[in-house]
């Protein structure tokens, strides 16, 4: 299981809502994104982010009672699982994870589209 993997797996869980979670080429965006980001902040980010990562995916199965990795389980446990953790002492490194993809989720111009951003405020040009 690839890293990028477990990110998929965390990503899925964080951003899903009662309809399921996000389509997967914007999860697949989203790991490009990361991907992209980790390599260019350097070896301590590498490190925290990573840190994070494996606390996501080898802690949150276990604050639930289920056997790691995160990927094995299906999202809706995923979701059970990530909450348990974050609401527990050992959830701290999550938030650096989640800050992380919030930020580059967000950042999909879908996404921004379905909380009501309005794309003038960046400038952006409309293709009408």
């Amino acid at each position: 299981m690839s890293k990028r993997q477990h990110v998929r797996a965390v990503a899925e869980a964080l951003f899903c809502r009662d309809v399921g979670p996000p389509p997967g080429d914007r999860l697949e965006w989203l790991c490009d994104d990361y991907d992209d980001f980790v390599e260019q902040a350097g070896p301590r980010a590498e490190l925290i982010l990573g840190g994070a990562l494996f606390v996501a995916t080898w802690v949150a199965p276990v604050t639930i009672g289920k056997r790691p990795p995160l990927l094995r389980l299906d999202v809706a446990t995923r979701c059970r699982a990530l909450e348990t953790l974050e609401k527990s002492r050992a959830g701290l490194p999550l938030f650096a994870l989640k800050a992380m993809l919030c930020t580059m989720f967000y950042e999909h111009p879908d996404s921004r589209a379905e909380i009501g951003v309005d794309a003038d405020c960046f400038g952006e040009k409309h293709n009408d």
